[in-house]
């Protein structure tokens, strides 16, 4: 009677952990929302006392993190996924010239558009023909990191003067 009670408990034990390695192997359990930073900086290799912007809606996370200098950056972008994957999952990051010296917009299909910058550019304004999105206000002496809709139109950003300041747009996938 003991051995088959041993038996029966070690069986459900192997269930058990095959069920845990396969969703684990799986890939449908993500990063939370609130371990986003710390896990960025750790695949990334960011030191904890560089700054951070991020923006963070259902869809993705984008991370611009940078030194005090602000003369070096690096970017992460997570998104979410349909069914029934839970949490964010890591899609780009790194670094980009771009970025730096001016702004730069990535498209990741129709999941999102993302916008960021170290902004050299001193950006203050920028303007996007969806009305669910419409005027957004930054911080001309600061960087700045936006997730946008796929779908919100076009995209103009203006300094202090009303000047058009250029975004280089990339189609990631």
């Amino acid at each position: 009677m003991k051995a088959e009670k041993i038996s029966v408990i070690v069986g459900i034990l192997v269930i058990v952990l095959l069920g845990v390695l396969i969703i684990w192997k799986s890939n449908i359990i993500g990063v939370s929302k609130n371990r986003l930073e710390q896990t960025a900086r750790k695949e990334q290799g960011v030191s904890d006392d560089w700054k951070m912007v991020q923006d963070v809606n259902e869809d993705m996370c984008v991370m611009l993190f940078y030194d005090e200098e602000k003369s070096d950056c690096r970017y992460s972008v997570y998104m979410t996924r349909g069914g029934i994957a839970r949490g964010y999952f890591y899609v780009d990051g790194g670094v980009d010239g771009f970025m730096i010296d001016s702004s730069r917009s990535m498209i990741y299909e129709d999941r999102g558009i993302v916008l960021l910058s170290m902004n050299r550019d001193k950006v203050c304004r920028i303007e996007v023909e969806s009305d669910a999105v419409g005027t957004i206000e930054v911080e001309p002496s600061a960087p700045f990191a936006l997730a946008l809709p796929a779908n919100c139109g076009e995209i103009i950003m203006y300094d202090a003067q009303g000047n058009i300041v250029t975004l280089y747009d990339s189609f990631v996938g």
